[in-house]
């Protein structure tokens, strides 16, 4: 922890300077009087480190709907907001990934134990791109410059490294190697619009731990993590509230419905628990589940 280092030279000068100096010079009263209080300050200063400063975390869940048609994985929604980079970029990330129907005839993919765990993990990577191709089209800066005319908003968000000025910037290029995303015949560069890059807070880096997308700082961590349902239905999806119903009756329609869930789990670190700037990163963590929540949520009820 970034406290420790510091906490135990000050504990050392501390007991240093008592037995350097004052042990040796006891009958000079204001001396021991200002050590007695450069104690209790250190005292009370530890335990208000230890009991004030605490890290806050909190994790959302996003739900998507996944169905599969012949002809590539689509992202089920009845919200105007749904990602637009899935809409443009689902049939060649499906190819690329090899997620078409195994046959075009109604029904459930005939899949081996093998297979099966090949496609569920094409399935999550599919999630995964799609996630950073949102981010990238949708909120490209964490802090744009913004605009008001009479009538009109106009927000301004930077696109280079140079723009960046003390931010951290990741190009397409860049996030790629960080998130280690390698798909084959599918380039996020061609197919975010034209965002060249994603411009974030200070120091903050990107990083992969397995299939999970991490974004950390001095101030936050989040977390972005994916799961998919071992298990498939074929029928005609649609939503009454936030309740899946599955309509078996008529077929001709039907679709091979595939549940799943993206977790973002944010944590503010106690370090900085106490910074004024803290708002202003949580209100970034909270635009970021907000921007995913919008894109992949089936429903508008998922949106609460």
């Amino acid at each position: 922890m970034g406290f420790v280092a510091p906490m135990i030279a000050l504990f050392i000068a501390i007991v240093w300077i008592g037995v350097a100096i004052v042990g040796k010079n006891v009958n000079a009263k204001d001396l021991v009087f200002s050590y007695t209080a450069l104690a209790a300050a250190f005292v009370m200063f530890s335990l208000n480190l230890g009991f004030s400063l605490k890290n806050e975390d909190s994790t959302h869940v996003v739900q998507p709907h996944l169905i599969l048609t012949p002809n590539c994985v689509d992202v089920y929604s009845e919200l105007l907001t749904k990602s637009n980079f899935v809409v443009f970029n689902q049939e060649k990330l499906s190819s690329s990934l090899n997620l078409a129907r195994i046959s075009e005839k109604a029904g459930l993919p005939q899949l081996s134990d093998d297979e099966s765990a090949v496609f569920q993990k094409n399935l999550v990577e599919f999630l995964r791109v799609s996630v950073v191709g949102h981010l990238l089209s949708e909120y490209p800066d964490w802090n744009p410059g913004v605009k008001t005319f009479r009538g009109k908003r106009q927000v301004q968000f930077n696109n280079s490294e140079e723009g960046a000025g003390h931010n951290s910037y990741y190009s397409v290029p860049q996030m790629e190697n960080a998130l280690k995303i390698d798909v084959d015949d599918f380039d996020i560069s061609e197919s975010v619009g034209i965002t060249n890059g994603l411009t974030l807070p200070p120091n903050t880096a990107i990083s992969s731990n397995g299939e999970n997308l991490i974004f950390e700082n001095p101030h936050i961590r989040i977390e972005i993590d994916f799961e998919v349902e071992d298990g498939m239905s074929f029928a005609v999806p649609s939503y009454i509230g936030s309740n899946l119903r599955l309509d078996q009756r008529d077929l001709s329609q039907g679709v091979v419905n595939i549940q799943s869930n993206i977790r973002v789990s944010v944590s503010q670190k106690k370090q900085r628990s106490g910074s004024p700037e803290r708002l202003k990163y949580k209100a970034w963590a909270s635009q970021i589940v907000d921007i995913i929540r919008a894109g992949f949520s089936p429903v508008a009820s998922q949106n609460a």
